[in-house]
């Protein structure tokens, strides 16, 4: 909600609705300068677009982001503008002498039916479709033409309702209705095609005969998430689709889909991924109680990738137990859901590792400049229970470092930026580290720079030990085998289990009042941890050689289609 409104008050957005206000009062006042706030609220619906940027959907939505996109994005941003607007000077014009109210009602319609197709176009004309990204902007290269006329016209009407009756108010009506209509045919035809748009997207998926399906069911998931597997469904070798509702998405090479009932349609692809597909209707058929529970589903393979090993209380998800194979890094993903109570057969699981830690390297050989640690702590979450932060201790964090002679490497979470109170944190580290390289001349590395030139895996082969908090960033470290140091924001976070490796068990751990200095020296001489950190590697990211450790993930992506087999028929009605 909060959100919401901070997006409300955006200064550039309110522009406009300032405008449209001031126009209503010139109204109720009949004030002599009605038409001149009427030229600037125009000026305004046309300029202020064209200085904003593009969001992502947007982008996912047409074919580039230059000017045209910009106008059409701002479609929907001043539709509450024009409303306004058009409601007081429709009524204006009409009480005028001479009005004609036919007239006036016939250039009040034009612009209350564009006002509503320019913000209701991009969605009956592109949302809901089923369509191949390779393909979008073929598809998408009349709508920005077709929203931005419509939009147009509706502006176009508020002059010409202020001027009425006269000569400009008449030509500025008829350019309306011309530029109405034809964006209004051109959004129709889009909606027309979208049968044959369909049946050509299941055309060409039938002809590349995917043997898999990858989807990405969240329309809020990240374009990381899907990012960071496609890699190693590459180098399976076999020809795949992806699923994505999220239309940021559809830059990928992926396949989106709207509502879920447009996946029914995937199924007479013939694919052998095509009845996880009608798995996934059925079963939400099930819970809605429209299809038998005791009918059987589709004899199909539908397996859930996770990302990293649960460590966070949210991340163990009563979902799971609807795919029929859940795939986990490790053991420990696997103990996370039977601590929870999530009683998921052990044989539903497999471990496949982590295959995006393949590039972490070992322990570095000693280098000129001492040794090097690296900041990594995580961002407060969505939530209050998921705020696991240690920046508002990270300036003593980082003092404790330089005191003890080391180099540091500070990397937030890009997250950081959205809290204030991070973000103030973040600077005082940053004066900090500056202040330091001017007096000792080591080279610390942070910042805007840090984040051009190392990703996380490089900054993790940069350093000779890590301080971080709870987040995937401690179990992807874990690889690596260097020493790590963990602060636990809140009690009992991290699991303490007798006689099983954990990251409790091969990290060095503090919470906050902790003496820093002495946790941090506890880190860099790293007395007898090493042995912990071996067997809590094999426990989270499974006991597989580095060598060939993606192997084992794009084999089992391998098996699992070579072996799965689909019977029956799949109504795709």
């Amino acid at each position: 909600m909060l959100s919401t409104l901070k997006g409300l008050i955006k200064p550039r957005r309110l522009v406009a609705l300032a405008l449209a206000g001031l126009v209503a009062v010139a109204v109720a006042l009949e004030a002599s300068w009605l038409v001149p706030v009427v030229i600037a609220l125009v000026v305004a619906l046309i300029v202020v677009p064209l200085n904003q940027r593009v969001g992502p959907t947007m982008k996912a939505r047409l074919p580039s982001a230059g000017y045209l996109a910009r106008f059409v994005a701002g479609a929907g941003r001043s539709a509450a503008a024009i409303w306004l607007s058009l409601g007081a000077l429709g009524t204006y014009a009409a009480l005028r002498e001479d009005g004609r109210d036919w007239a006036v009602g016939l250039v009040f319609l034009i612009g209350a039916g564009s006002t509503a197709m320019s913000t209701l176009a991009s969605r009956p004309a592109l949302r809901g479709d089923l369509r191949l990204s390779t393909i979008a902007q073929a598809q998408a290269r009349t709508i920005p033409w077709a929203i931005a006329s419509v939009y147009l016209a509706a502006i176009l009407t508020l002059p010409a309702l202020a001027l009425w009756p006269g000569v400009v108010a008449t030509t500025l009506s008829i350019l309306a209705a011309i530029l109405a209509f034809a964006g209004i045919v051109m959004v129709l035809r889009r909606i027309t095609m979208r049968g044959r748009i369909r049946e050509q997207v299941l055309g060409q998926i039938s002809g590349s005969s995917p043997r898999s399906w990858s989807t990405s069911p969240a329309r809020t998931a990240p374009r990381t998430r899907l990012k960071m597997w496609l890699p190693f469904l590459e180098e399976a070798g076999l020809p795949y689709v992806v699923v994505a509702r999220q239309e940021a998405l559809f830059t990928e090479p992926a396949l989106h889909h709207g509502p879920p009932r447009h996946l029914r349609g995937l199924a007479a692809c013939r694919g052998r991924g095509a009845g996880a597909l009608r798995w996934h209707r059925d079963l939400r058929q099930q819970r809605r109680g429209e299809h038998p529970r005791g009918a059987p589903l589709p004899a199909c393979t539908t397996c859930r990738f996770f990302t990293a090993t649960p460590t966070r209380r949210r991340a163990a998800t009563p979902s799971a137990p609807c795919m029929t194979s859940l795939w986990v890094a490790g053991q420990a993903a696997i103990d996370r859901y039977w601590d929870h109570g999530i009683g998921i057969p052990a044989e539903r699981f497999r471990i496949v590792g982590r295959p995006q830690v393949s590039g972490i390297e070992g322990p570095r050989e000693a280098v000129e400049g001492g040794k090097v640690a690296l900041y990594a702590p995580t961002w407060n979450g969505f939530f209050g229970d998921a705020n696991y932060s240690s920046l508002p201790h990270g300036v003593e964090i980082v003092q404790a470092l330089l005191d003890l002679g080391l180099t540091v490497i500070f990397r937030e979470h890009p997250y950081s930026s959205k809290s204030a109170a991070l973000r103030a944190a973040i600077a005082d580290i940053h004066a900090l580290l500056a202040e330091d390289a001017r007096a000792t001349g080591r080279q610390h590395r942070f910042g805007p720079t840090l984040f051009e030139e190392l990703d996380l895996i490089g900054c993790f082969n940069a350093c000779d030990m890590a301080v971080t908090d709870i987040s995937a960033v401690t179990n992807d470290f874990l690889f690596s085998g260097k020493p790590f140091a963990i602060m636990e924001m809140q009690p009992d976070t991290l699991v303490r289990a007798e006689g099983r490796p954990t990251l409790a068990s091969a990290a060095y751990t503090a919470v906050p009042g902790d003496d820093v200095a002495a946790w941090i020296g506890e880190l860099v001489h790293d007395h007898g941890k090493a042995d912990a950190r071996e067997a809590a590697r094999e426990h989270y990211l499974g006991a597989f050689d580095r060598e060939g450790y993606t192997d084992v993930f794009v084999n089992a992506v391998r098996d699992t289609v070579a072996t799965h087999r689909l019977e029956g028929e799949l109504d795709t009605e």
